[in-house]
Protein backbone atom coordinates (compact mmCIF):
# COMPACT_ATOMS: atom_id res chain seq x y z
CA UNK A 1 0.00 0.00 0.00
CA UNK A 2 2.79 2.50 0.81
CA UNK A 3 3.86 2.26 -2.97
CA UNK A 4 1.35 1.10 -5.14
CA UNK A 5 -0.08 4.59 -7.00
CA UNK A 6 -3.18 4.92 -9.39
CA UNK A 7 -4.49 7.54 -11.69
CA UNK A 8 -5.90 9.04 -8.66
CA UNK A 9 -3.28 8.84 -6.73
CA UNK A 10 -4.37 9.15 -3.00
CA UNK A 11 -0.52 9.93 -2.24
CA UNK A 12 -0.41 12.79 -3.21
CA UNK A 13 -3.31 14.38 -1.44
CA UNK A 14 -1.86 12.57 1.46
CA UNK A 15 1.33 14.33 0.47
CA UNK A 16 -0.21 17.91 0.10
CA UNK A 17 -2.03 17.10 3.69
CA UNK A 18 1.05 16.35 5.51
CA UNK A 19 3.13 19.28 3.91
CA UNK A 20 0.32 21.35 4.78
CA UNK A 21 0.43 20.10 8.40
CA UNK A 22 3.89 20.19 8.73
CA UNK A 23 3.95 23.94 7.66
CA UNK A 24 1.07 24.76 10.11
CA UNK A 25 3.30 22.99 12.78
CA UNK A 26 6.70 24.64 12.10
CA UNK A 27 4.71 28.28 12.26
CA UNK A 28 2.53 27.43 15.89
CA UNK A 29 5.96 25.92 17.01
CA UNK A 30 7.28 29.49 16.14
CA UNK A 31 4.21 31.50 16.83
CA UNK A 32 3.67 30.21 20.17
CA UNK A 33 7.37 30.63 21.48
CA UNK A 34 5.69 34.34 23.10
CA UNK A 35 3.85 32.36 25.77
CA UNK A 36 7.02 31.50 27.57
CA UNK A 37 7.59 28.83 25.19
CA UNK A 38 5.08 25.99 27.09
CA UNK A 39 3.11 26.04 24.03
CA UNK A 40 6.32 25.41 21.67
CA UNK A 41 7.27 22.24 24.15
CA UNK A 42 3.83 20.86 24.43
CA UNK A 43 2.86 21.25 20.52
CA UNK A 44 6.47 19.62 19.65
CA UNK A 45 6.04 16.64 22.46
CA UNK A 46 2.74 16.26 21.11
CA UNK A 47 3.72 15.88 17.55
CA UNK A 48 6.69 13.75 18.41
CA UNK A 49 4.19 11.44 20.29
CA UNK A 50 1.84 10.71 17.11
CA UNK A 51 4.60 10.56 15.15
CA UNK A 52 5.37 7.40 17.37
CA UNK A 53 2.26 6.01 18.13
CA UNK A 54 1.94 5.73 14.12
CA UNK A 55 5.02 4.14 13.94
CA UNK A 56 3.50 1.38 16.81
CA UNK A 57 0.78 0.71 14.16
CA UNK A 58 2.72 -0.15 11.58
CA UNK A 59 5.38 -1.94 13.50
CA UNK A 60 2.60 -4.10 14.86
CA UNK A 61 1.45 -5.61 10.90
CA UNK A 62 5.59 -5.80 10.53
CA UNK A 63 6.30 -2.73 8.20
CA UNK A 64 8.21 -0.51 10.72
CA UNK A 65 11.10 -0.71 8.48
CA UNK A 66 9.42 0.19 4.87
CA UNK A 67 7.81 3.01 6.90
CA UNK A 68 10.77 4.68 8.03
CA UNK A 69 12.02 4.41 5.00
CA UNK A 70 8.68 5.71 3.52
CA UNK A 71 8.79 8.73 6.36
CA UNK A 72 12.47 9.11 5.99
CA UNK A 73 13.31 10.59 2.37
CA UNK A 74 11.49 13.47 3.55
CA UNK A 75 11.03 13.54 6.97
CA UNK A 76 14.40 14.13 8.03
CA UNK A 77 14.22 17.92 6.52
CA UNK A 78 10.19 18.48 7.85
CA UNK A 79 11.74 17.36 11.21
CA UNK A 80 14.46 19.60 11.11
CA UNK A 81 12.36 22.16 10.19
CA UNK A 82 9.95 21.76 12.88
CA UNK A 83 12.66 21.48 15.42
CA UNK A 84 14.44 24.51 14.22
CA UNK A 85 11.42 26.19 14.04
CA UNK A 86 10.30 25.61 17.68
CA UNK A 87 14.00 26.67 18.74
CA UNK A 88 13.07 29.60 17.28
CA UNK A 89 9.94 30.16 19.29
CA UNK A 90 12.34 28.86 22.31
CA UNK A 91 14.43 31.87 21.73
CA UNK A 92 11.38 34.43 21.44
CA UNK A 93 10.01 32.73 25.16
CA UNK A 94 13.04 32.50 27.01
CA UNK A 95 14.04 36.00 26.02
CA UNK A 96 10.41 37.04 27.10
CA UNK A 97 10.80 34.84 30.28
CA UNK A 98 14.09 36.09 31.51
CA UNK A 99 15.00 39.00 29.46
CA UNK A 100 18.10 40.07 31.25
CA UNK A 101 18.92 43.73 31.97
CA UNK A 102 17.29 44.84 28.33
CA UNK A 103 13.46 45.49 28.76
CA UNK A 104 11.01 42.99 28.29
CA UNK A 105 9.90 44.13 24.80
CA UNK A 106 13.29 45.21 23.82
CA UNK A 107 14.29 41.12 24.43
CA UNK A 108 11.86 40.49 22.82
CA UNK A 109 12.07 42.08 19.61
CA UNK A 110 15.69 41.40 19.61
CA UNK A 111 15.11 37.66 20.02
CA UNK A 112 12.38 37.96 17.05
CA UNK A 113 14.65 39.43 14.92
CA UNK A 114 17.18 36.57 15.07
CA UNK A 115 14.13 33.51 14.89
CA UNK A 116 12.82 35.47 12.02
CA UNK A 117 15.86 34.42 9.92
CA UNK A 118 16.05 30.89 11.74
CA UNK A 119 12.41 31.14 10.29
CA UNK A 120 13.40 31.76 6.74
CA UNK A 121 15.49 29.12 6.70
CA UNK A 122 12.82 26.99 8.13
CA UNK A 123 10.51 27.64 5.32
CA UNK A 124 13.60 26.91 2.88
CA UNK A 125 13.55 23.93 4.51
CA UNK A 126 9.46 23.31 4.23
CA UNK A 127 9.46 23.71 0.52
CA UNK A 128 12.79 21.34 -0.17
CA UNK A 129 10.34 18.86 2.07
CA UNK A 130 7.47 18.84 0.22
CA UNK A 131 9.25 18.33 -3.42
CA UNK A 132 10.87 15.20 -1.85
CA UNK A 133 7.53 14.45 -0.21
CA UNK A 134 5.85 14.84 -3.65
CA UNK A 135 8.06 13.57 -6.22
CA UNK A 136 10.68 11.65 -4.34
CA UNK A 137 8.84 9.80 -2.16
CA UNK A 138 6.54 9.01 -5.14
CA UNK A 139 8.95 8.20 -7.25
CA UNK A 140 11.68 6.31 -4.96
CA UNK A 141 10.03 2.69 -3.85
CA UNK A 142 13.34 1.34 -2.59
CA UNK A 143 13.60 1.26 0.68
CA UNK A 144 17.93 1.49 0.69
CA UNK A 145 17.32 4.48 -1.63
CA UNK A 146 14.79 6.07 0.65
CA UNK A 147 16.97 5.66 3.58
CA UNK A 148 20.21 6.60 1.43
CA UNK A 149 18.57 10.02 0.08
CA UNK A 150 17.03 11.20 3.46
CA UNK A 151 20.54 10.58 5.36
CA UNK A 152 22.58 11.84 2.56
CA UNK A 153 19.68 15.32 3.12
CA UNK A 154 19.71 15.15 6.53
CA UNK A 155 23.72 14.87 6.86
CA UNK A 156 23.93 18.16 3.99
CA UNK A 157 21.61 20.21 6.49
CA UNK A 158 23.42 19.24 9.25
CA UNK A 159 26.51 20.69 7.30
CA UNK A 160 24.79 23.74 6.43
CA UNK A 161 23.10 24.79 9.81
CA UNK A 162 26.61 23.91 12.15
CA UNK A 163 29.93 24.03 10.03
CA UNK A 164 31.92 26.67 11.77
CA UNK A 165 31.58 29.73 10.08
CA UNK A 166 33.83 32.88 10.71
CA UNK A 167 32.40 36.37 11.81
CA UNK A 168 31.77 37.77 8.15
CA UNK A 169 29.73 34.68 7.51
CA UNK A 170 32.19 32.36 5.57
CA UNK A 171 32.78 29.25 6.33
Amino acid sequence: MLYHGSDKDPLTTFATALFTHNAQIALFAFALGFAFAVPTALLLVYNGLMLGALLRVYAAKGLAMPFLGWIMIHGTTELFAITLAGAAGFRIGLAIAFPGRAARLDSAVEAGRSAGVAMAGVVLMLLVAGLLEGIGRQTVTIDWQRYAIGGVIFAGWLIYYYLPRGRDGRV
